[in-house]
């Protein structure tokens, strides 16, 4: 579970991890500025040319970089889909939607209010459909119509949802807490390979996450830790109610929803002069309610079996490796920008193991391999392959039918400039569901950062 929105070796070189979902959680980087004040958020170079810069709006007249300077930060990031079941499935319709994500970032330090604080907010909408109603499989085809998550009428959404309001406290250099309303799926999986949210790389949720995470709400409250003696080892604590709040003020029968503690430690290494990484991540669920699988899923769940356990586990862990790159140097990579940092391809890895007694996914592997910039001419462009399996749980489905999952996905996304990119996903889908069939989805998928 990732919530990192930025991991970097600066002068203070710190991270906190905000588990939002296999592992790793959010990162933040304190840097030194030539203007003062100065503040632990980077600013963003508002004003590089619109085939350098990320943001495709520039900087308004210097107002961005001003505005940045006094701790304000924001943009909006835009998604929007075509999916479309082209065999097997219960439909070949085309199905067109999007997301909304609004992202704020209020450097309190820099707005000479606390030191060493960031206040962080995030909002998203969606509209439109996707075609997850269209496969027939109880895993999420398209990751990025999974937020906000509206589990009464599933590919609904919502106009707006706060997901994340959270104060990130910094007290030394290599430690500090982060606490509030957590947005627990962020960026996606600390893999430098294999990340993304389904906005900038694999449309399959289990090509993002474990495949068993997806009993973990999407947003909620709580509390954590994180300790970083070096810059390429993190470890982190984090303690969250089980229960989602999406669209409410997360304090709604707190006492009845139970909770999730996380620990998790990444570290980043270099072997024969390129990089890599490994993490792991272990969850305990205590006081949770498991008996109606079914409403805690973002997708339906029709024959998903409920368990009188309140106690429950899952382990997940996941690796990359450089095997060909540009430009490689010493220090950690930024994991959750979306996209690989260096000009080169690699492989990568995950492997989730839960109880099967609780969790209709006790075993979900994932390998494949992916990189940047590979065709000449076109530095900033992204691809990646890979194969997954889901091995489930027979205790968790009412009939013997259902069928271990498997799954392909290949995506290649064409950064037309840094912050407006196309990208085209291919999956084929192995039947799960009695009465389904192999499914084979063909997205075409739109993003714009303003």
């Amino acid at each position: 579970m990732t919530n990192m929105s930025l991991f970097s070796r600066m002068r203070y070189r710190f991270a906190i991890l905000a588990f939002g979902l296999s592992c790793a959680v959010p990162a933040f980087a304190a840097e030194e500025k030539a203007a003062e004040p100065q503040g632990i958020v980077p600013i963003p170079a508002y004003g590089d040319d619109i085939w350098s810069r990320g943001n495709l709006t520039g900087d308004w007249g210097g107002l961005r970089t001003d505005w940045a300077g006094k701790g304000i930060q924001f943009d909006v990031d835009w998604v929007h889909w075509i999916d479309n079941a082209v065999d097997g499935g219960t439909s070949d319709a085309n199905e067109v939607g999007g997301n909304f994500t609004y992202n704020m970032k209020v450097d309190l330090m820099r707005a000479g209010i606390l030191n060493l604080a960031e206040l962080q907010v995030r909002a998203e909408s969606r509209y439109g459909n996707s075609g997850i109603l269209n496969t027939g499989q109880i895993v999420p085809i398209n990751t990025a119509s999974t937020t906000p998550t509206n589990y009464t009428d599933f590919d609904d959404g919502y106009d707006i949802a706060l997901t994340q309001l959270s104060l990130l406290k910094l007290f030394t250099p290599h430690f500090g807490m982060l606490v509030g309303k957590l947005d627990m799926f962020a960026d996606g999986d600390q893999n430098e390979f294999a990340t993304g949210r389904g906005r900038t790389g694999f449309n399959n949720w289990s090509m993002n996450y474990g495949t068993g995470l997806l009993l973990v709400p999407a947003s909620t409250i709580g509390a954590g830790v994180v300790y970083l003696p070096s810059p390429e080892l993190s470890i982190s604590s984090l303690l969250t109610s089980g229960g989602e709040c999406v669209r409410s003020d997360c304090f709604n029968d707190l006492n009845d929803k139970g909770g999730i503690s996380a620990t998790a430690a990444t570290y980043q290494y270099n072997l024969g002069g390129l990089p890599g990484g490994v993490s792991g991540t272990f969850l305990y669920f205590f006081d949770f309610d498991f008996t109606d699988l079914q409403s805690l899923i973002p997708v339906p769940g029709e024959g998903l079996v409920g368990s009188d356990e309140s106690k429950s586990w899952l382990v997940t862990s996941s690796f990359f490796q450089y095997l060909s790159a540009d430009g490689a140097q010493g220090g950690p990579l930024n994991l959750t920008n979306r996209v690989p940092d260096l000009q080169g391809w690699g492989i990568f890895g995950r492997i989730t193991r839960a109880d099967d007694k609780t969790n209709p996914w006790k075993t979900s592997v994932t390998v494949g391999l992916g990189g940047r910039g590979v065709i000449p001419k076109r530095p900033n462009d992204v691809f990646g392959v890979g194969y997954f399996y889901n091995g489930l749980s027979v205790d968790r489905f009412d009939t013997s039918d259902f069928e271990d999952g498997e799954g392909l996905e290949a995506f290649y996304s064409v950064a037309i400039t840094p912050a407006l990119k196309f990208s085209f996903n291919a999956q084929w889908v192995g039947k799960s569901k009695p009465d389904s069939d192999d499914t084979t989805v063909l997205t075409g998928r739109f993003q714009l950062v303003f």
